[in-house]
């Protein structure tokens, strides 16, 4: 619905996969008992958050927008699980089968948060943003009161003087009128041997 290039595309997947990744991080640490480590909460946040980006281009139906949801959550189960058998003692450094197949709690408190996760995409968007909108109306006079300087005027012309504007069409008392040809500055000496040969 957002162009590629647009700051709100991105701001609309972040706030989607913040939400998303702390709902089924939540969940899934309640029926594990054991924390989801920094680092797989970043990486779930960085794969849903372009996910979000990727998908969030157009208008989705309703069975792709929640067949997505429980794949994303299906993959963020994963990632969790095997953070924990990697940093929880695991055996051979990476998640067990047992760590991976999801418990019907488990299955539960994902599901839960996909369904969040749907209501959030139906409904939290529009209300966190006229909840934006309501909270920056009291800041708005304040900041439309601050003006920035505006850039320096060139300098206006200054009126000229009676005596240095020229006439248009004004006769001067002291000029003198002539009329024909105008006269040639010759030297006299040259005149003169033009009238001798004449």
């Amino acid at each position: 619905m957002t162009g590629n290039r647009s700051p709100l595309r991105l701001m609309r997947a972040a706030l989607f996969a913040a939400v998303c990744v702390v709902l089924s991080a939540t969940g899934h640490a309640s029926q594990t008992a054991h924390r989801v480590p920094l680092g797989s909460l970043l990486t779930a946040f960085a794969l849903t958050c372009g996910l979000a980006w990727v998908f969030g281009g157009r208008r989705r139906g309703a069975w792709s927008i929640g067949t997505g949801l429980l794949a994303v959550q299906g993959a963020l189960h994963l990632t969790f699980a095997g953070a924990r058998g990697h940093h929880g003692g695991g055996h051979g450094g990476g998640a067990s089968l047992a760590d991976a197949l999801p418990t019907p709690g488990m299955t539960g408190a994902h599901l839960l948060a996909a369904a969040v996760c749907g209501l959030w995409l139906a409904c939290g968007e529009a209300a966190l943003f006229r909840l934006a909108r309501t909270a920056f109306v009291p800041l708005r006079p304040p900041l439309t009161a601050v003006r920035l300087p505006l850039a320096p005027r060139p300098p206006r012309p200054v009126p000229r003087s009676r005596a240095d504007q020229p006439t248009r069409g004004a006769v001067l008392a002291r000029a003198r009128t002539r009329r024909g040809p105008p006269v040639l500055a010759v030297p006299h000496h040259v005149v003169k041997a033009l009238g001798a040969h004449a």
